[in-house]
């Protein structure tokens, strides 16, 4: 009875550890530990306990690697499907995500498993082996545990540490209908042959090797459509954001010709006002006047206003900034692509500087111009702290509403003009290059 309940702890034990690989990408909830060690605590409890009232029905001690009669079958094949419910409701309750979220993660968990397992039964089908592990039956435990440890480490390293989940899972029910099909077909099939005692070595290799197969395609499907879902969602955002800067820019548009209107306005007023206000009086009212009527003047329209929108908040926070721009050069760009290439890329910078103290590091510079055949955009400025990289890209701690997207935005227009970005970060000094191939450029 000991051997059967240090084999299904181990089971238990490694499938846990499996589905706990997976849920990097679910939400904890507070108290995690305490839940999750609680919950599987009591799963634990609970498996031991069907093992033991099975025995009791059937008055005779149930094993691991063998079988009596069918039912002892039919019964693994439920109760795995048992534990697996079980540890699927340990991690609802220790997560925030839903059912479904949870159910498909732990059914990557559980492919995971199989896998370890089945690997560790092709070593123990090995002649030399099987007579060793049935002479000393608590190295195959350790075999077991050894092959799912290293299965384990080489996917979450592989496929799991660098990615992150998608905000939504598309057709979640689904994919977990799916999953859960199949793995339970192949968990079924498995369990079934397996308990066949007249078999080959050979026969015993193929069935392991089919199961393997099988539960790797599984996760390969988990993983690529992760990684579609992700990319959708990130679209969706994206769309989301371009919508909204086509708002902001019609609206700053607006309010900037308005201004201009003003300001013209207001000079035949201040020259109205000369004969009776002091000239001092009057130059600071003319400062005042021309501080709105800066507008940038670079020979396209949509630049224009982007300058001119964020020359104006610069100036409001005590930026210094310097612009070098032949706005005909952009020619070749969309409006909405300027837009939000310039806006995203000085936003950043904006918000980069204006943490600084030092008034003379609080600078912004901007030039665009010909190199040959190719159109360069080089923007910098000072910063202070530290930024980390991901994926060639500056990572963001914030998680809120649509931040970070921005610096995607401006690599996607880079890529979408058959142009690259570049960013660097040296001395305290923040770059962000594009290069744009001005001959046959693609829309």
């Amino acid at each position: 009875m000991i051997l059967t309940l240090c084999a299904f702890g181990l089971m238990i034990f490694e499938l846990v550890v499996a589905e706990f690989i997976f849920s990097v990408f679910m939400r904890r909830k507070k108290f995690f530990w305490l839940r999750f060690i609680g919950s599987v605590s009591v799963c634990l409890v609970a498996s031991f306990l069907a093992l033991f009232i099975y025995s009791v029905i059937t008055d005779r001690e149930f094993s691991y690697n063998g079988v009596n009669e069918l039912t002892d079958s039919v019964f693994k094949f439920v109760y795995y499907v048992a534990v697996f419910l079980m540890t699927v409701a340990a991690f609802k309750y220790s997560f925030k995500d839903s059912i479904w979220t949870v159910i498909f993660y732990c059914s990557g968990g559980y492919a995971l498993q199989h896998i370890g397992w089945n690997v560790a039964s092709c070593i123990g089908v090995i002649p030399a082996v099987n007579t060793f592990f049935s002479e000393h039956v608590y190295f195959s435990f350790l075999c077991e545990f050894i092959c799912c440890i290293a299965i384990y480490a080489a996917v979450y390293f592989a496929f799991i540490r660098k990615r992150s989940a998608p905000d939504e899972i598309k057709d979640i029910k689904g994919k977990v209908l799916l999953f859960s099909t199949v793995i339970f077909v192949c968990i079924l099939i498995s369990r079934f042959t397996k308990d066949i005692a007249e078999r080959d070595i050979f026969t015993q290799l193929a069935e392991s090797a089919a199961a393997i197969l099988n539960c790797s395609f599984i996760l390969a499907f988990l993983f690529d459509m992760t990684d579609k879902d992700k990319a959708k969602n990130e679209l969706q955002v994206m769309k989301e954001i371009m919508r909204r800067e086509k708002e902001q820019y019609e609206f700053t548009k607006e309010n900037i010709e308005l201004i201009n209107i003003k300001c013209h306005d207001l000079k035949h007023q201040i020259h109205a006002l000369r004969e009776n206000a002091s000239e001092q009086y009057i130059k600071k009212i003319e400062e005042a006047v021309m501080f709105y009527d800066a507008a940038a003047k670079t020979g396209n329209n949509v630049l224009d206003v982007i300058l001119t929108e964020k020359s104006l908040l610069f100036e409001r926070n005590n930026i210094t900034f310097t612009c070098v721009v032949r706005g005909e050069d952009l020619s070749f760009m969309d409006e909405m692509d300027i837009y939000s290439l310039f806006g995203n890329a000085l936003s950043n910078a904006f918000e980069k500087v204006s943490l600084i103290k030092d008034a003379d590091r609080r600078c912004i510079s901007l030039s665009v111009r010909k190199e040959g055949e190719s159109l360069s955009v080089h923007m910098e400025n000072f910063y202070d702290g530290e930024i980390l990289f991901e994926g060639g890209l500056p990572a963001t701690n914030k998680n809120k509403d649509y931040h970070g997207y921005g610096i995607k935005s401006m690599d996607f227009i880079a890529r979408k003009y058959n142009g690259y970005m570049n960013i660097t970060t040296d001395d305290g000094i923040f770059c962000v290059d594009f290069v744009f191939p001005l001959k046959r450029v693609i829309k």
